[in-house]
């Protein structure tokens, strides 16, 4: 045995050294695939803020600077269509706010167009 090994030290020496070259490319591989997998649930999480965000703009007319105008709430629910995962959700929010703003003509007047394009752009 211990003569076969001194006979094959170069093949031994490629074997080990192919080893470790496959289990560094797995340990980076696999480093590699858990960074894309948190970077993946970290955006999820900020784009389930920033819809919340706009919902909460959109339905209390305000935001941390004050009161929003009517451009201001159209273009926070154009920007609704931009959420497709939450579209179902979107779609009866918006139906209902649509049945709240009637009691304000000049409000649902301005703002059910805006409302009524982005329920068909999300079905």
């Amino acid at each position: 045995m211990g003569q076969w090994i001194v006979n094959h030290l170069n093949e031994i020496g490629a074997i080990s050294t192919i080893l470790a070259f496959i289990f560094s490319v797995a340990v980076l591989a696999f480093s590699a695939y858990r960074y894309v997998s948190l970077r993946q649930d970290e955006l999820k999480n900020q784009r389930y803020e920033r819809y919340h965000l706009l919902l909460r703009n959109i339905s209390q007319g305000h935001d941390f600077s004050g009161v929003l105008k009517l451009v201001s709430q159209r273009a926070f629910i154009y920007e609704l269509r931009h959420f497709p995962e939450y579209k179902s959700l979107t779609i009866r929010l918006l139906e209902s706010l649509l049945i709240e703003w009637q009691e304000d003509a000049d409000k649902s007047t301005k703002l059910s167009y805006e409302i009524q394009e982005t329920i068909k752009a999300l079905k």
